[in-house]
């Protein structure tokens, strides 16, 4: 991450724009010295909005949690068992 002052980010804004969207690079822009704004891609930002999202939804978590326990605990299903799965719910066979 580079920290740029403002006016060189406005001399240089489409060079970091393309920089931000291609390279997934990040700028802090300063302003008098002191850290400002971020400049990211906007892809970027909506992952971090949706992982915030996800942090702050408690059943979402332990859904998670739960996920990590059984994979860790070797509860989980092999490809067949999921198509097979699959199969029977395509037909509405429960």
């Amino acid at each position: 991450m580079e920290i740029i002052p403002i006016t060189e980010a406005k001399a240089r804004i489409a060079e970091l724009a393309d920089r931000v969207a291609r390279e997934h690079d990040h700028f802090t822009i300063t302003r008098n010295g002191r850290a400002d704004v971020m400049l990211i891609s906007v892809a970027e930002y909506e992952s971090m909005q949706e992982t915030l999202e996800i942090l702050s939804d408690n059943d979402t978590l332990a859904d998670l949690r739960q996920s990590q326990e059984d994979f860790d605990s070797d509860d989980t299903f092999d490809l067949d068992q999921v198509k097979a799965e699959l199969e029977v719910r395509r037909r509405g066979v429960a």
